[in-house]
């Protein structure tokens, strides 16, 4: 993702990143509670080993339709245990058109704002100028006029102090009302003078939207008798390899959309870059509440984490005293969990800190 900046304030918060290798050996399965799916029984670590993977057959691969209540959706993949799975769905075309609509802001919403803002900062000094004192000031004797000029300057010293506090409280406000503006938009404070799309709140706004999705791999979870490490790695291959790896564009027509997209959006084109891919592999594991996850922000680039035992070999961090491994949500190469690209890996080995942001509802 290439960062792109707009003015804003911020103040950006890092949390310790241990990065190493563990001993342990093995699946270490987490049993997977799905988020009200129905009639779908609670998913149970499997007992036995997983099927061998099939044919290929063609995957990957994104087929995407529109059809009449919204696009239909099917992606083929190959799972990191070697199945060969494909998943379908549709989205319906209402939800898709929200989340595209609330997610980026416009021009006109700061010109409004700053027309407000304008409006009141000239309201407020033409209100403090009605009450100075002004004019000359006459006296019988010298003390009487130094006495009215003391009094007089007094009433202008209020005057002066009050004009600036409110002043104060009007820019504390436009600052909020700015703030709320991006925060509506889908964008958060990354530091001084910079706004970034926010990843985590993309995936907690569109889970619902995306639940159909989230069906249909517990469906396939279901059928293979998969924990939440062949769960996770099975959203993970579809993200990372059915859908082609593209970085949208900084603006949308009228929006300005920072070069990220909501899920549904990312879905029905097939396509996204490392920030968009993550919201979307994020959003559809939020169905499942006992997945924890956490994004990772690096200059220039955004992956995630889930929490899991690492195995020898994986690449992890430490969050609130737990482990999470990390997952390279960008593709298009077909990287297991707890293995990280070369630009990555050069910023672990940098020894410098992640931007760790909790994904959660």
């Amino acid at each position: 993702m290439n960062d792109r900046t707009w003015a804003a304030p911020a103040v950006v918060c890092y949390a310790f990143l241990a990065v190493t290798t563990w001993t342990f050996e093995g699946r270490a399965a987490q049993k997977l509670t799905p988020r009200g799916f129905g009639q779908l029984r609670e998913f149970t670590p499997p007992e036995k080993s997983p099927q061998k993977a099939r044919s290929s057959g063609g995957v990957p691969f994104a087929r995407i339709k529109r059809v009449h209540a919204g696009y239909s959706l099917s992606y083929g993949f190959k799972n990191f245990n070697s199945d060969v799975l494909t998943v379908e769905t549709e989205l319906n075309s209402e939800a898709v058109a929200e989340a595209i609509k609330e997610f980026g802001f416009r021009e006109d919403d700061f010109k409004a704002l700053d027309a407000w803002y304008k409006n009141a900062q000239e309201k407020a000094a033409a209100e403090a100028d009605e009450k100075y004192v002004k004019g000359e000031v006459k006296a019988d004797n010298r003390a009487q006029l130094e006495a009215k000029i003391r009094f007089i300057n007094d009433i202008n010293k209020k005057v002066q102090a009050d004009l600036e506090k409110a002043l104060a409280g009007l820019s504390a406000e436009y600052r909020r009302r700015r703030m709320e503006i991006y925060t509506k938009a889908g964008f958060r404070f990354a530091k001084e003078g910079v706004v970034k799309a926010d990843i985590p709140g993309l995936a907690k706004r569109n889970w619902r939207r995306v639940r159909p999705l989230a069906q249909a791999f517990a469906e396939v979870s279901e059928e293979k008798g998969y924990d939440a490490e062949d769960l996770v790695g099975a959203v993970t291959a579809m993200v990372q390899t059915s859908l082609r790896y593209e970085v949208p564009d900084t603006k949308e027509g009228s929006r300005v959309i920072g070069g990220a997209m909501p899920p549904p959006q990312t879905l029905i084109l097939g396509q996204g870059d490392c920030d968009t891919k993550t919201a979307v592999i994020a959003s559809i594991l939020l169905s499942w509440p006992n997945i924890k996850m956490v994004g990772l922000g690096i200059p220039g680039h955004y992956l995630m984490a889930y929490h899991r035992i690492p195995r020898s070999g994986d690449v992890y961090l430490e969050y609130k005293g737990l482990p999470y491994v990390m997952i390279e949500s960008a593709g298009p190469a077909w990287i297991a969990p707890g293995t990280v690209g070369d630009q990555t890996q050069a910023y672990l080995d940098s020894g410098q800190d992640f931007r760790i942001q909790p994904i959660s509802l």
